[in-house]
C-alpha cells in the first residue's frame, strides 16, 4: 500500500526536497533540534541500540549516534534516506515501510543482537502511515524492541490518528506501559492537547 507520505511526493516531487531545506535553514537559524533525541538520550544507558523509525533526513538518528549510540535508521523516502547516508555516513540507513520492518530483518536483527533497546518515531510519521497500517506499524515496534526496551512516540492529534485510538492500537500490539505527554521536554498530557508524546513499554 501506498503511504500518505508518498501519495504528497507523488504529487510534488519537489517536497522531500523541500522537507530536507526547512530544517537545514531552521539548523543555520539557531533553532533547537535535539529535543528528540535528548530525551531519548535521556533513557538509554551509553552504547545503547536504537531504530529511528521515519528517520528522514538523520536529525534525530545522527544526534543519538554523536551521543554514543548504535542507531539504525528507515525511512520509505529515498531521497530522505540518501540525505541522510550523506550527513551521517557512521549510521546504518535504509529504505523501507514502516509497515513491514520483517523485510529489513537482515539491517535490523544481526546475529546477535537482542533487539533496539529503543525506537524513536517522530516528525508525525505515524499520521503519514498507510490506512490501516497503525496496527501493522506498532506490532512491528513491539516485535523490534529488546525486552526492556521502550518505544516513543510523538505526533499531532488533529493529523488524522486520533490519540485514543492510538492508546487501543499500542495496547492491542502488546505495550503493557503507555506514558503519555503533550511535548517532548514531558509537559503533562491532556485529552486536548494538540501533541501526544508516548512512551511505550511492555513492563508493568
Amino acid at each position: 500500500m501506498t503511504t500518505l507520505w508518498e501519495a504528497v511526493v507523488a504529487r510534488d516531487p519537489r517536497h522531500s526536497d523541500r522537507y530536507i531545506q526547512r530544517f537545514e535553514t531552521m539548523r543555520q537559524e539557531g533553532a533547537d533540534l535535539n529535543g528528540e533525541a535528548r530525551l531519548v538520550d535521556a533513557m538509554l544507558e551509553r552504547g545503547s541500540r536504537v531504530l529511528d523509525a521515519g528517520c528522514g533526513p538523520g536529525r534525530i538518528g545522527g544526534e543519538l549516534a554523536r551521543r554514543g549510540h548504535s542507531v539504525v535508521g528507515v525511512d520509505v523516502d529515498p531521497v530522505l534516506v540518501d540525505a541522510a547516508r550523506r550527513d551521517h555516513p557512521e549510521v546504518t540507513w535504509a529504505h523501507g515501510d514502516l509497515a513491514h520492518l520483517d523485510l529489513l530483518d537482515s539491517v535490523l536483527k544481526p546475529a546477535g543482537t537482542h533487539g533496539f533497546d529503543a525506537i524513536v518515531c517522530a516528525g508525525n510519521v505515524m499520521t503519514f502511515l498507510a490506512p490501516g497500517t497503525y496496527g501493522a506499524v506498532l506490532d512491528g515496534f513491539r516485535d523490534h524492541l529488546a525486552p526492556d526496551g521502550r518505544a516513543v512516540i510523538g505526533f499531532g492529534s488533529g493529523r488524522g490518528y486520533d490519540p485514543e485510538q492510538f492508546f487501543d492500537d499500542a495496547a492491542e500490539a502488546g505495550f503493557t506501559s503507555i506514558q503519555r505527554f503533550s511535548t517532548w521536554d514531558l509537559r503533562p498530557y491532556r485529552r486536548n492537547s494538540d501533541f501526544l508524546v508516548a512512551v511505550l513499554g511492555t513492563g508493568a
